[in-house]
């Protein structure tokens, strides 16, 4: 693949193996006057452009061109993908001849994450999961991968596993007993207590329908958090899962989801972003910044 883009692409490609080389790479692009950058890869490898753009662009950010081939490949999902391999290379560069490339684009909200006391250095990218979100992917990555499943569907068979499990009366992980954080949305009081599942993202859908995010409106940061143990669980799940709570969630006071500008979280186990671990402690999302994906 790296031959096939310098043959299509030229001096402008690289495949960076480390953060500070993707940094002087996609320096070398903004020297050159690059506005569209091609990323061959899955949520995991946008993540890592998000989160050094920046560092090469400073606020003039290029739009991107999604080439998905990752096990987590959410983000192109939603904003849309150009195909596969070299096959997809080439129609960017036909595209490009032909004065068509960019002519359609998406805007998104980056979702950044910040460990205001040090635990890590800020990540951007576009969806975020903490609970039994964490469990279910560390699950996945362990078992159900070796089965050829994709990240997305192998957290979903997992969890949904699980969920079974624990609903009949076995939930031997402990799952529904969550974990202790605290979640504090723009300047509503803060919420402590364990929780059992909490998500936020900027993207504008998920896949297989699956949309459990209601009361958003237009605000960027996305959130769904559900308490420990919560109540008729088992009825609720098709209405949580696509967005459709109840007059009983509702009430229950356990089913939260809504839009913001900022988050904060206060958590004691690690978190998920576009499928890597990052580490738990005070953790600040936000979503000021937006970046152009070129649609096909």
């Amino acid at each position: 693949m790296p031959a096939d883009a310098a043959r299509l692409f030229g001096s402008h490609v690289a495949s960076p193996d480390t953060p500070e080389k993707l940094v002087q790479a996609l320096r070398g692009f903004a020297d050159g006057g690059v506005d569209i950058i091609t990323v061959d890869g899955g949520d995991g490898t946008v993540r890592e452009v998000l989160t050094a753009l920046p560092h090469a662009y400073g606020d003039a950010s290029p739009a991107l061109a999604i080439l998905a081939a990752g096990k987590t490949n959410l983000i192109a999902a939603d904003v849309g993908t150009h195909g596969y391999g070299p096959r997809g290379l080439a129609g960017l560069v036909r595209a490009a001849h032909e004065g068509t490339l960019g002519t359609r684009t998406t805007q998104r909200p980056i979702l950044s994450l910040h460990w205001p006391d040090g635990e890590h250095g800020p990540v951007r990218g576009m969806f975020m999961g903490a609970g039994a979100f964490t469990r279910g992917t560390d699950l996945a990555n362990a078992a159900i991968h070796k089965a050829g499943f994709t990240q997305e569907i192998a957290v979903v068979l997992t969890m949904a596993g699980v969920l079974g499990r624990a609903l009949i009366g076995n939930d031997s992980h402990g799952w529904l007993a969550g974990e202790p954080f605290t979640a504090t949305v723009d300047d509503s009081p803060a919420l402590d207590g364990n929780r059992f599942l909490f998500l936020a993202t900027t993207l504008d859908k998920l896949i297989m329908g699956l949309w459990p995010f209601w009361d958003h409106g237009t605000r960027p940061l996305r959130y769904l958090d559900v308490a420990a143990s919560p109540p008729g669980l088992l009825g609720a799940l098709p209405r949580l899962m696509t967005g459709r709570p109840s007059a009983g969630m509702r009430n229950a006071g356990a089913y939260r989801s809504g839009g913001a500008e900022r988050i904060e979280l206060h958590l004691t186990r690690p978190l998920i972003m576009d499928g890597e671990t990052y580490p738990a402690g005070r953790v600040i999302l936000s979503a000021h910044d937006s970046i152009q994906f070129v649609q096909p």
